[in-house]
This record gives C-alpha cells, structure tokens and sequence, in this order.
C-alpha cells in the first residue's frame, strides 16, 4: 500500500460534485445561447433545428459524463464500507495475500470500469462538438466531421476548414488535451485495459478505511497537462484525475464557443433575419 501524502485527492466529494453539476448546466446554457445566436446571425433557413439536435447530443454527453462521476464516487462510499466490513470481520486478510489482494483487485476493476466510460462520454462529447464547429464554419452544411479529421484539418491545407481564426483555437485545444483523450480512449478499446493502482489508508485499529486510487503511468503520461495545475513532485488520484478531466472539458468548450461567438458575428445576417 503506498503512502498517501504524496497524492493530492478531493477532499470534499460532495461539495466537488456539486461544482461539476453547476459548471455541467453552465456549459450547456453556453452551448444553448451559441445555438441560438447562430440562429440569428446566420442565412441558414435550417439552423434553429440542426445546430439544436447536435446541442442536445453534447447536453447528454456532459450530463452522462456528470452521472458518472457521482456513480464513481458512491462506488468509492460502497467499497470504503466494504473493505471496512470485510477487514473488521476476517482481521487476518490485512496480510494474507502477499501477491495481490483479490479484494483491492475487485474494487479497482469496479473503479476503473467507471472511470473509463467518463473518457468515453466525453470523447464523444468532442466528436459532436466538432460536428457544430464544421456546421457553423463550413459552406457545405452536410459536410461535418469528426473530432480527428477536423483537427487534422486544422493543421492542413485546402480543406473546408479555412478560418484561421477556428484553425488555431482547434489545433491548440487538440494538441493540449482533446488529442491525448482520443488516444488513450483508442488503447482502452483497441489494446488493452488500464489496470490502476491501490493507494489507500486503514486504520489497523478499527479498519476504517479511505480509498485512493492511483492512476496508472500510462493514464498520467496522457494527461500531464494536468501537472500545470497541481503543485510540484505532487501526483493526483484516480477521483481527482476524474474530476480535472470533466472539469477541463468545461474549459476547453468554453474556448471554442468564445471563438464561435466572434465569427459568428463577424459574418451577420442579424438585421436581414429580422
């Protein structure tokens, strides 16, 4: 069992889920006012519908994204009283498996499983955003694509993609964190699962337990722009990782409908449509 003060964890679960719920409305309120401002600025007689359904698809994924974060941190309550009950009744097990513990093993792979399905809701997430960034910028409104191919023409030429504005905020967005997260949601379908690590702290008198996961090298090597926002020689747990990774989803949507907004604008139709 590793020590835990060298990791940095959520201190207060319910207070950050709480955040994570009212920063989930607040991009979904931004994605609204986007939607609806294209709507009005725009000569696209089919906007209102189109740009509505592809908001609404993103709406689901930050909410399931939010969802699962919760179910993550009940799992981390369920398998704290768990392991608590299970060491209060069976003393003896705090030693008895010196090549792998079958009860931390279960919990991680509970864990893990729901830590992957929120790197899979908001890839997603990216993929219908970027079918509103290619609707907005793009002549052709049935040509959109997805999350890859419009950051590969980001940073191509002779493509539909001709804004440079839009070019560059795409291939920043990707090269720093959306990029990493399709790569390492391609080797969790494609390669292999990614087995994290115990780190928790017991109380040997009474087995009160507090779990902490530590991320696998291979999940921080593909979100060390994470260490930007932590404090030196520290590392972060499985629930944090979690967490910052919702939390710079919010961000990164952020700066792509700032964009959105002044192009939008810069090309209005705003007084004809009235």
């Amino acid at each position: 069992m590793q020590s835990p003060k060298q990791y940095i964890d959520i201190k207060d679960r319910q207070a950050d889920l709480d955040f994570i719920n009212e920063e989930t409305w607040r991009a979904e309120l931004g994605l609204r006012a986007i939607a609806f401002m294209y709507d009005d600025h725009s000569e696209d007689e089919n906007s209102y519908d189109n740009i509505l359904v592809l908001k609404d698809n993103i709406k689901y994924r930050l909410f399931s994204a939010s969802h699962q974060y919760l179910v993550f941190l009940r799992e981390m309550y369920h398998s704290e009283a768990y392991l608590q009950k299970m060491y209060k009744e069976n003393p003896r097990y705090i030693d008895a498996f010196p090549l792998g513990n079958p009860f931390f093993d279960k919990v991680e792979l509970e864990l893990s499983s729901i830590f992957d399905n929120i790197i899979f809701q908001i890839t997603s997430l990216f993929d219908y955003l970027s079918h509103i960034v290619c609707y907005m910028i793009f002549k052709n409104k049935s040509n959109t694509l997805y999350w890859t191919k419009l950051a590969k023409a980001s940073r191509g030429q002779n493509n539909d993609l001709t804004n440079t504005v839009v070019k560059k905020v795409i291939d920043l967005v990707d090269r720093r964190f959306v990029g990493k997260l399709y790569d390492y949601r391609s080797r969790l379908l494609h390669h292999k699962r990614d087995q994290h690590h115990f780190g928790g702290k017991t109380t040997l008198g009474d087995f009160v337990f507090h779990l902490s996961f530590i991320p696998s090298d291979i999940a921080l090597k593909h979100f060390n722009l994470i260490n930007n926002d932590i404090e030196p020689g520290k590392k972060v747990t499985l629930t944090y990782l979690s967490s910052w990774l919702i939390k710079r989803t919010f961000i990164e949507i952020e700066v792509i409908l700032d964009v959105l907004a002044i192009e939008i604008q810069k090309d209005s139709n705003f007084y004809s449509n009235i």
